[in-house]
């Protein structure tokens, strides 16, 4: 079963999550705010985490179910 949405949407979960790591935490870790720079870490690797999870998920599927 092929999903025509899929791949964007894991290259979206994992740019948003690079983005957030590399732009938001830097910022807020200027402005000196230490609870919203753990939270954009936090939400940061969940996007990344995300993402390769459902590249798995798929491949796995795609490998040993279909």
């Amino acid at each position: 079963m092929f999903l025509g949405f899929l791949p964007y949407v894991i290259v979206i979960f994992i740019l948003t999550g690079l983005f957030i790591l590399f732009i938001d935490v830097k910022m807020y870790k200027k402005a000196k705010q230490k609870k919203e720079q753990k939270a954009s870490s936090i939400f940061g690797w969940m996007n990344i985490a995300i993402g390769i999870g459902i590249f798995l998920a798929n491949w796995i599927y795609n490998k040993f179910i279909w």
